[in-house]
C-alpha cells in the first residue's frame, strides 16, 4: 500500500487502526511504561503495539505514526518516544504528519497548517490536545 492509498482510506472514514487492518498490520494494545507505540516486522508480519492506557485518540495518532514507518522508512523499525527523546529527527516528524491527515481524513488539507504545527510538537499529548480540538470542530467523532 502506498502513501495515497493511505489516506485515501482516511478519505473513506477509515480511522488509522482500520487502516492497519486494511493493510494485514495487527495492532496490539499492551501496557507499556515509558513507550507510547511500536512498529516491528517480522519477516512478512507487522505489528503494531500500542500502549493500551492511551485515550482513543492517542491510540489512532500512536497507530497512525507508527503506519508512516512502515510507509515511508521500511530501512528500520522505530519507536514513538517524543516524550522522551532528545532529539527530534525529520522521521519523526513525517509520520507525526501522516497520523495527523490520517485521523483527520478528507478534512486534513482544510487543517494544513494546524497539522504541521501539531505535527512538530514532542509531546503526543500537545500533539493530541490540537488534533482534538479540530475533530470537535468538525463534530466528528473517533
Amino acid at each position: 500500500m502506498s502513501y495515497e492509498q493511505a489516506l485515501e482510506l482516511a478519505g473513506s472514514g477509515l480511522k488509522p487502526i482500520e487502516i492497519a487492518a486494511c493493510l494485514g498490520i495487527e495492532v496490539l494494545f499492551l501496557p507499556f511504561k515509558t513507550i507510547k507505540g511500536l512498529a516491528l516486522a517480522l519477516g512478512s508480519h507487522k505489528l503494531i503495539l500500542i500502549d493500551r492506557d492511551l485515550t482513543e485518540i492517542e491510540r489512532q495518532l500512536v497507530c497512525g505514526h507508527e503506519l508512516g514507518h512502515f510507509l515511508f522508512h521500511t530501512e528500520a523499525n522505530f519507536m514513538f518516544i517524543l516524550e522522551k527523546t532528545l532529539f527530534y529527527p525529520k522521521q519523526e516528524y513525517q509520520a507525526n504528519l501522516f497520523a495527523c491527515q490520517l485521523l483527520l481524513g478528507e478534512k486534513a488539507g482544510v487543517y494544513e497548517t494546524e497539522i504541521k504545527e501539531a505535527a512538530g510538537y514532542r509531546s503526543l499529548r500537545e500533539m493530541e490536545s490540537i488534533i482534538s480540538c479540530l475533530v470537535r470542530e468538525d463534530d466528528g467523532e473517533l
